[in-house]
């Protein structure tokens, strides 16, 4: 991807963090919406108008350089130390959930029984364990990408599977905008590894979408999660069945 591409789709995320529209930014450029979003589309920008549009967004150019180069520096996995840390407190659990998602001081303090001082101790927690960087006025610098992963049996993945994965499938699925299919057939390798892929693109897309949403207030998200697993599989009620 080419330098300006890389800006201006940086500019986008900034908009979308303070919740400005394309609607807004036109009326501040002077322009009609319908031209904002070509300019997006096609990145066919004046170097005056770009930085106008960073002006109304809150920063400079060399901001959004910043914000890409600490991006390539963030944590793709915690260590040991790290997920047991974490493990170890639940507190310090779903203050990484809720900052993970972006919740807001308030929003935190006004759906869950912590007090100002306790939040504020669990974000100085998180910051010397190294999953944020927690700066002045408690602006928040996250060091997780938005697809890291927990380590292969450990903490984090124990958990998930002892706790939170029978959680999840008790449910019945009828919810709104809830969904469950079971599907099983003999497929070829590379069908498989298709589907490998297929999957890792819905990833992807998931992670984008919550990436995208982070500039709603909570009230107009919920939390989400899904399962998807493909592996090699004959149930062991058909094994009992067969020839020896």
């Amino acid at each position: 991807m080419r330098r300006r591409d890389t800006l201006i789709d940086e500019l986008k995320r900034v908009l979308r963090e303070q919740g400005l529209t394309y609607a807004e930014l036109a009326k501040g450029l002077g322009l009609s919406e319908a031209s904002v979003k070509r300019m997006f589309a096609t990145g066919r920008f004046t170097l005056e108008r770009f930085e106008l549009a960073c002006n109304i967004a809150g920063v400079e150019i060399a901001d959004l350089v910043e914000r890409i180069a600490a991006r390539k520096s963030m944590v793709t996995e915690l260590t040991i130390e790290q997920e047991e840390e974490l493990m170890a407190d639940p507190k310090l659990f779903l203050m990484t959930y809720l900052t993970f998602n972006r919740w807001s001081f308030d929003e935190i303090l006004r759906v869950y029984s912590f007090t100002e001082p306790e939040v504020d101790k669990l974000l100085s927690r998180l910051d010397q364990i190294g999953v944020i960087e927690l700066r002045p006025g408690r602006r928040i610098r996250y060091l997780l990408t938005r697809n890291f992963s927990w380590r292969k049996d450990g903490p984090m993945q124990r958990f998930v599977e002892r706790r939170i994965l029978p959680e999840f499938f008790r449910s019945r699925f009828d919810e709104p905008n809830a969904g469950f299919q079971f599907f099983a057939a003999a497929l070829s390798p590379s069908s498989a590894a298709q589907l490998q892929r297929s999957i890792m693109r819905l990833v992807r897309e998931f992670n984008e979408l919550a990436e995208q949403d982070t500039s709603l207030p909570m009230q107009q998200r919920q939390g989400t999660a899904g399962v998807l697993a493909l592996r090699p599989m004959h149930f062991s009620g058909f094994s009992q069945l067969k020839r020896d």
